[in-house]
C-alpha cells in the first residue's frame, strides 16, 4: 500500500514525513524526535523550510502513536517558531519535496507564516459541574423538582413518559444558562486573543470551546486571568487551557 500526497506521486514507506512548514530562518527545539523516533530537522523548499523526519522504512504511517506523534512534533515547534501544519501522512522525498508544495503556494504560504509569526493558538474549554447545575434547577424550577422526585427509585419503564420530560426540562435549562457563561469565557480571553475561533459544543455539559491566536508574550497573562475565572466559576464548571498549539484553526492547511 501506498501513500499519496494530494499533488504528488504515490510514494512507499521511504522517504521523508513531513509535519509543517517554517520560515527559512526559524530554529527548531533541539533534540525532538517524530514518528518513530526519528529526530526532526528542516529540509529547503524555495524561500521555505519543511520539518520532516525520515519515514518508517519498515511499516506504512498511520498508526494512532503516528497520529499523536504528529501532533505533538507540530505543537513543540509551535511553542517555539511559528509553523504551518501539513496535513497527516504527507510524504515525499527529497526530489519530490517541491511537488509536495508547490512553487506557486509557497509564497501564500510564506505570507501566512509572516501574518501568524510571533503567535500561538491556545484553546480553551469551560465544562459545566453537571451535578452544580442541576440543583440549581431543582431549586429553580418546580416541575423539574416534582418530576426528579416522580422517577426517583421507580422502575423506568413505569416512569418512561416522566423521565422523558424530564430529561428535555434539563437539557433546556442547561442550554438556557450557557449563552451567558460561555459570554463571560469570551470576554475573559478577548484582551489577549488576535483572533478567536468559536468551536461547536455538542454535549448537555459543554459551556464553550475557543480556539485563540495569542502573542507569545501575552500567553502568562492569559494564563493568569484564566486562573482567575477558574476560581470565580469553580462551584459550578470547570476550565481547562491546552496549548501552545500550532495554528491549526488560523491557517490554512498545507
Amino acid at each position: 500500500m501506498t501513500v499519496r500526497t494530494e499533488e504528488g506521486p504515490a510514494v512507499g514507506a521511504h522517504g521523508l514525513y513531513l509535519y509543517g512548514l517554517v520560515l527559512g530562518d526559524a530554529r527548531l527545539p533541539s533534540g525532538l524526535a517524530g514518528i518513530g523516533g526519528a529526530p526532526v530537522r528542516t529540509e529547503a523548499l524555495g524561500r521555505l523550510r519543511a520539518v520532516v523526519s525520515d519515514a518508517p522504512a519498515d511499516r506504512e504511517v498511520g498508526l494512532p502513536d503516528d497520529v499523536r506523534d504528529h501532533a505533538r512534533v507540530l505543537d513543540a515547534v509551535a511553542d517555539v517558531v511559528t509553523v504551518l501544519p501539513v496535513r497527516f501522512g504527507t510524504l515525499a522525498t527529497a526530489a519530490t519535496l517541491e511537488e509536495a508544495v508547490p512553487a506557486d503556494r509557497q509564497d501564500r504560504h510564506a505570507a501566512d507564516l509572516r501574518v501568524l509569526e510571533g503567535a500561538v493558538q491556545l484553546t480553551v474549554s469551560a465544562r459545566y459541574r453537571e451535578e452544580a447545575v442541576m440543583a440549581e434547577l431543582v431549586a429553580e424550577d418546580d416541575e423539574i423538582r416534582h418530576l426528579r422526585e416522580r422517577t426517583r427509585g421507580r422502575d423506568e419503564l413505569a416512569t418512561y413518559g416522566e423521565r422523558i420530560r424530564l430529561g428535555k426540562l434539563v437539557v433546556a435549562g442547561f442550554d438556557a444558562r450557557r449563552p451567558a457563561d460561555a459570554q463571560r469565557l469570551a470576554e475573559a480571553v478577548a484582551p489577549f486573543a488576535r483572533a478567536t475561533v468559536a468551536h461547536e459544543v455538542t454535549r448537555t455539559g459543554d459551556v464553550a470551546e475557543l480556539a485563540l491566536l495569542v502573542s507569545r508574550e501575552d500567553v502568562a497573562a492569559l494564563e493568569d486571568a484564566l486562573e482567575t475565572l477558574a476560581a470565580q466559576v469553580a462551584a459550578r464548571m470547570t476550565v481547562r487551557l491546552v496549548g501552545p498549539q500550532a495554528a491549526y484553526d488560523f491557517a490554512e492547511e498545507v
